[in-house]
């Protein structure tokens, strides 16, 4: 909030979309991110500009929209009186990523920039699945999406990664933790031998059990230094962001198929959770939660 103000443009952005495990992408990824809109929107009243892979953008576009916000092209954005995002497709891999990047940060001059579960490189510039395998492995090249974080490194601008397993753009702040803790991270199953482990820094590095939920936590945040607990979505919001990605052919990850339920865990469980970031900020806000107490000391 000390850099986002009314008027600002924020760069949000998602993506697992890659063959053969996840041709639409992942059921978590576009729900959190679609929050961060909504918070971006709803909260900051700034205009929150998605990009996403090729295969990730109907789910991200399904996502925002059961977020409450429409999607415009830029031009109108700016100018209309509706809660809206822009969702663009970044198609760019080498060279054109990097000169991509620096245009988009020219045209929007966005005053942060978050990941929520995409893929990121490792040391040698490999991105790979949780597994361990390669995401080029098909022969089909994804995205140069860690150019947007490099070139918002390199002019200043606050960076956010939200992520859980550690391949996810924004765990090279904890990379040394993501090499030791977990499974193929720090040797992996392709060619390059040199784990999934993503090396790309961001300012802040939100790990959680599932990206989405850290996506939520900021979210939930944003509300509660509004006073606002609306800005978080509710839980019947959580179940329709859940099923536009799975409607739009996310699959969850876990379970392998496109459902209303993201890493393992069926929306009740999601439901659940943003729950509880609304009773938390809820009690605060009432001074009847612990920090509502101590304010009172």
């Amino acid at each position: 909030m000390e850099r986002v103000t009314p008027g600002d443009t924020v760069v949000l952005m998602t993506g697992m979309g890659a063959m053969p495990f996840m041709p639409r992408g992942e059921t978590d990824g576009p729900p959190g991110v679609a929050s961060l809109a909504r918070a971006v929107s709803y909260g900051l009243k700034a205009l929150p500009i998605v990009l996403a892979p090729p295969r990730d953008f109907d789910a991200v576009c399904g996502a925002v929209r059961a977020a409450g916000l429409g999607i415009l092209d830029y031009a109108e954005a700016k100018v209309t009186t509706t809660r809206c995002a822009v969702v663009m497709r970044f198609t760019h891999t080498g060279d054109e990523a990097k000169t991509a990047a620096a245009e988009i940060m020219d045209k929007y001059a966005p005053k942060a920039v978050a990941a929520v579960e995409m893929f990121g490189p490792n040391k040698r510039g490999v991105k790979h699945f949780g597994a361990g395998l390669p995401v080029e492995g098909s022969g089909e090249k994804f995205p140069g999406v860690e150019h947007i974080f490099h070139e918002a490194s390199a002019r200043g601008i606050l960076t956010i990664g939200c992520l859980d397993v550690g391949n996810e753009m924004g765990a090279g702040a904890i990379e040394e933790t993501v090499r030791k803790s977990v499974p193929f991270a720090d040797v992996c199953r392709c060619p390059c031998g040199a784990g999934f482990a993503c090396a790309v820094k961001v300012d802040v590095t939100f790990p959680a059990s599932v990206s989405n939920w850290a996506a939520y936590a900021i979210s939930a945040m944003v509300g509660y230094l509004l006073q606002r607990p609306d800005i978080l979505q509710d839980i019947h919001m959580e179940r329709r962001m859940l099923e536009a990605a799975a409607m739009a052919g996310s699959i969850d990850g876990i379970l392998g198929a496109p459902i209303p339920a993201a890493d393992g865990m069926y929306f009740e469980t999601h439901q659940c959770f943003v729950r509880i970031l609304r009773n938390i900020v809820d009690s605060a806000l009432s001074g009847h939660g612990i920090s509502g107490q101590l304010e009172k000391k």
